[in-house]
C-alpha cells in the first residue's frame, strides 16, 4: 500500500530494486508534484496489529468492507480475529463505509458506524441492500464468455455488460459506481479541489465494462484443443475457491452444457489449524460439480483425496501431481483424445502461491502463447525462482 502512494506499482524483492525504491521514493519527497487528487489503496492485512500501522499513514475518506474469510487464519487464529482488526479501519475512516450485505462480520458493524454507510450484495437479489442486481445472462463470442445483469443502486438502475463473472464481481461493480457518483458529487463541491466542468455527464443507464484484470484473478483464456482455461492462480482460500468454481459452473449450465468441467486445484496455504478441516469441506463441494479433478500439493493430494475417496468420489476421474509441469505434461495427453474433439473441458485453475505455481500449468495449455504475458508471477525473479523450485 505504501509503494502505491509512490506510484510503485510492482517490483521484485531483491537489494539492487530495494535501494532503487528508497531513492525514488526520496526524489518524490523531496522534489515531486502531488501526481493524483484520488487513490484507492487495498489495506491488505495478514497478521495482527498490521491495520493499525497501514491506517497511520493514510486515513480513508471511503472505506469497502469486502468479506471475511478463513485465509491468514494461521498468522490470526480464526476469522473472528481477522474482523476484530479490520474494524481499526472503520475506525479511522472518515465519511463514508461500504458493507457487504452477505458477510455476518460486516453486518454486525453496521450499528457501531457512526458515519454514513452503504450495504451490497454479492449473493443474489435483495431489496434489503442498498446495492443489488438480478437477472445475470451468460453470452459469448468466439467461446469467450461475457455476462450482463441489471444492477439496482438505491432507486436507479443499470444494464451492465461486462468481461467480469461472479455474483460478488457483480456487487462490487455496484459499489464501484456508486463511489464514481459520490466522488463526483464532490468533485462539483470542489471537495477535492476539482474543477466542477470536468464531471458533469450522468452515467448511463446502459453501460459496458471491459476490464483488463489483474494476472491470475479468475481471466478467461482459448486453450489447446478448444479448450476454455478460467485462470484464478494467484492466490485460494476456501471462499475464492467456491466462488470461483460456482461461477464457471453456472457458465457451464448456460453456455457450455455438454462440455466436461475439470478442475486443477493447488493447495489452500496460510489457514492454520482450518487447513484439514476447509480441504475436507471442500471436496463435498467439488465432488458434486468437478467430471475430473487434478489435484497439486501436500493437502489436496493427502486431504482432499482422502475425503473424495470417502464420499465416494469416482477414482478413476480423480489424479494427484508432485509438481505443475508433471500436470500440464498428463493434461495435454488427455487432452489429445478424439473423445474431446467436439466438446473440449473447461479447466478450471485456482491454488495458492509458493512450490504450486498452476500459472506454468496454464502457460502449457494457452493456444495463444502470447497470452502468457498476462499470468501471473512472470517476472525474471519469480521465474528463477520458479525454476530452482521446480529443478529442485
Amino acid at each position: 500500500m505504501s509503494l502505491s502512494i509512490f506510484e510503485i506499482e510492482s517490483w521484485s524483492p531483491n537489494p539492487i530494486i530495494f535501494v532503487w525504491v528508497l531513492i525514488k521514493i526520496s526524489w518524490k519527497l523531496l522534489f515531486g508534484k502531488k501526481p493524483y487528487d484520488i487513490i484507492v489503496l487495498e489495506y491488505g492485512i495478514d497478521r495482527p496489529k498490521e491495520m493499525e500501522f497501514l491506517v497511520s499513514i493514510a486515513k480513508p475518506d471511503i472505506w469497502i468492507f469486502t468479506a471475511i474469510d478463513a485465509v491468514h487464519s494461521e498468522q490470526f487464529g480464526d476469522p473472528a480475529s481477522i474482523a476484530r482488526e479490520e474494524i481499526k479501519m472503520i475506525q479511522k475512516t472518515k465519511e463514508i463505509a461500504f458493507l457487504n450485505f452477505n458477510d455476518q462480520y460486516a453486518m454486525q458493524l453496521a450499528k457501531q458506524i457512526k458515519i454514513d454507510h452503504f450495504t451490497y450484495q454479492t449473493e443474489s437479489h435483495t431489496t434489503k441492500s442498498d446495492i443489488s442486481f438480478d437477472d445475470i445472462v451468460f453470452t459469448k463470442t468466439n467461446e469467450i464468455p461475457n455476462s450482463e445483469f441489471n444492477l439496482y443502486i438505491k432507486e436507479k438502475k443499470h444494464t451492465i455488460t461486462t468481461n467480469l463473472f461472479g455474483k460478488s464481481n457483480y456487487g462490487y461493480i455496484g459499489v464501484a459506481i456508486a463511489i464514481a457518483d459520490i466522488v463526483r458529487y464532490k468533485a462539483s463541491k470542489n471537495f477535492f479541489g476539482w474543477k466542477e466542468s470536468h464531471h458533469k455527464k450522468d452515467f448511463k443507464n446502459k453501460l459496458s465494462l471491459d476490464y483488463t484484470l489483474q494476472p491470475g484473478r479468475f481471466s478467461v483464456f482459448p486453450g489447446i484443443n478448444n479448450t476454455v482455461i478460467f485462470d484464478s492462480t494467484y492466490n485460494a482460500s476456501p471462499l475464492s475457491m467456491k466462488s470461483i468454481i460456482s461461477t464457471v459452473w453456472s457458465l457451464k449450465q448456460e453456455l457450455y452444457k455438454e462440455h466436461p468441467l475439470w478442475l486443477v486445484l493447488g493447495d489452500m496455504r496460510e489457514l492454520g489449524d482450518f487447513t484439514e478441516r476447509e480441504h475436507r469441506l471442500l471436496a463435498a463441494y467439488v465432488s458434486q460439480v468437478a467430471d475430473r479433478i487434478f489435484l497439486l500439493g501436500e493437502q489436496m493430494t493427502s486431504v482432499m483425496a482422502d475425503e473424495l475417496n470417502k464420499i465416494w468420489y469416482e477414482p478413476s476421474k480423480m489424479y494427484r501431481f508432485s509438481n505443475c509441469l508433471e500436470t500440464s505434461s498428463i493434461l495435454k495427453k488427455m487432452l489429445a483424445n478424439k473423445e474431446f474433439e467436439d466438446n473440449a473441458p473447461l479447466l478450471v485453475f485456482k491454488g495458492s502461491q509458493n512450490t504450486i505455481f498452476l500459472e506454468e500449468t496454464v502457460k502449457e495449455l494457452l493456444e495463444n502463447k502470447d497470452d502468457s504475458k498476462f499470468l501471473t508471477r512472470q517476472s525474471k525473479w519469480w521465474l528463477r525462482k520458479k525454476g530452482k523450485c521446480l529443478l529442485g
